[in-house]
């Protein structure tokens, strides 16, 4: 059975928003992973990522008889154009905002990445290719509120140099969401019993790869047991399991009602920063329980 038989369920929509809240708690914990493998460069933890993802992607598809080079080319010839799209932007995502994690923290840094929905209700807005409701809104802008709030910004400890490469990773991470949500939209005409998400979570994770191996190469070669285990994790769980549980949820959304769901991840960013770096105030909490409340409104009331 592939991924895209549990959607057509009875669920409906469960199963989708379930992927995507997992996907966001997952990638909430990639900061530490990058903590952890801190004694090697951006480029080459980006690198490390895509290789072992991509490994799991590939052994899943080989254990599911769903890796097949005739169904790679037919998606490549029916969804090229948003695929090289997609191609450009996981890259310049991912190592924007490794590196910001590097520079301001974890949550700090997920806060300016998740700026990525306000880019996205711009995207659909300007090309009508959804109806946005007005809860949606809503719930946007409570969780940018919430994460603001959790983040302090109003203590002026800001860099600069930060701020810029996150919402930079925003803006590319709503290029990056709408083109997904273009790609689903023209494979809902398509009948195919494919695991088409777990395909698009392999194209994301193989430009990972090409564009930081020049860079990265020689560290492949100084890893040690310790690390290839940090390594693995970070392959398997922030990375094969996140990006193709959040292409679950991504496909079904409508104006924003499942996407918000990610906003998890902040939110699991923050605790880690709490626990990890030792940082938690009442601020964290509020802003939280911002966070948690637009994502009850979402769901409650999108219908």
């Amino acid at each position: 059975m592939t991924i895209e038989d549990l959607n057509e369920s009875p669920t409906n929509l469960a199963i989708p928003k379930i992927s995507m809240f997992l996907s966001g708690i997952f990638m909430g914990n990639v900061g530490i992973f990058i903590s952890l493998l801190s004694g090697y460069p951006i480029y080459s933890i980006v690198l490390f990522r895509g290789i072992f993802g991509t490994v799991f992607l590939i052994l899943f598809m080989i254990i599911t008889r769903s890796f097949s080079f005739t169904f790679f080319k037919e998606c490549f010839k029916i969804h090229w154009k948003l695929l090289i799209l997609l191609a450009i932007m996981t890259p310049l995502v991912v190592f924007l905002y490794f590196l910001n994690i590097a520079l301001t923290g974890y949550a700090f840094a997920a806060f300016l990445l998740y700026t990525s929905g306000i880019f996205l209700l711009f995207f659909l807005v300007i090309t009508r290719e959804e109806k946005v409701s007005k809860i949606n809104f809503i719930s946007f802008i409570l969780a940018i509120v919430g994460i603001s709030i959790i983040m302090e910004f109003w203590t002026g400890q800001v860099l600069i140099l930060g701020i810029v490469i996150g919402i930079f990773s925003g803006f590319c991470l709503g290029i990056l969401i709408f083109s997904k949500k273009k790609i689903y939209t023209n494979r809902g005409k398509i009948n195919s019993n494919e695991n088409f998400d777990v395909f698009l979570t392999l194209w994301s994770t193989l430009f990972l790869i090409f564009p930081f191996l020049p860079f990265g190469i020689t560290d492949l070669f100084r890893i040690t047991f310790f690390d290839l285990i940090i390594i693995l994790m970070l392959g398997l769980i922030p990375t094969a399991l996140a990006f193709t549980l959040y292409n679950v949820g991504v496909k079904k959304d409508k104006g924003g009602n499942i996407v918000i769901l990610s906003y998890i991840e902040p939110v699991m960013a923050t605790i880690n920063t709490a626990i990890f770096l030792k940082n938690l105030s009442i601020f964290t909490v509020i802003g939280g329980v911002l966070v948690l409340l637009s994502n009850y409104i979402m769901l409650k009331y999108s219908k």
